[in-house]
């Protein structure tokens, strides 16, 4: 009896406790949140102090029954010589619009990306939808958005092409 009352106490009290330990992880998440957002409106407020650089090209697409399209990226830097960005602002087109793109950075890493979908075209004209990613050393800590993981492999896939398109 001591037994089954002592199992019963500790099975209603465990999801007590996890849920305190996942009220700590909230709030450091929380933290590191709210300190990114700070640096992303830094770099925004001061943006004028840093060099701004842009390259623009056109996407080629694969079949020839498809339209090509064109990317333009803007990029903040702090030296002239500076292969470590800042932010960088890069928009493509995309199949009923276009798609925005804004990463920001600390020390040439991935702290902050939003993608903002713009659809220009279909029965969603005029729709906007936006998402936010949280990164911390590159690994994401982080979103808005519920498809975590379709949006973040995208995200990524096109930062990496993005920094490769301008630097290279």
């Amino acid at each position: 009896m001591k037994k089954t009352l002592r199992n019963i106490i500790i099975i209603l009290f465990l999801p007590l406790t996890l849920v305190g330990q996942n009220n700590d992880a909230n709030v450091e998440t929380l933290n590191k949140v709210t300190r990114i957002t700070r640096e992303v409106a830094e770099i925004n407020l001061t943006e004028k102090e840093f060099n701004e650089g842009r390259a623009e090209g056109p996407i080629i697409y694969k079949s020839l029954f498809r339209k090509n399209g064109g990317w333009t990226a803007y990029y903040l830097h702090e030296k002239q010589d500076d292969n470590l960005p800042l932010r960088i602002k890069y928009s493509q087109t995309a199949k009923k619009g276009y798609d925005e793109f804004e990463f920001y950075y600390r020390d040439g890493k991935l702290i902050f990306a939003k993608l903002t979908e713009i659809k220009n075209r279909g029965k969603n004209k005029g729709t906007e939808t936006k998402r936010l990613f949280y990164y911390k050393d590159d690994e994401l800590i982080y979103t808005t958005e519920s498809e975590k993981e379709k949006y973040a492999e995208y995200i990524k896939r096109t930062e990496k092409s993005v920094r490769k398109m301008i630097y290279e």
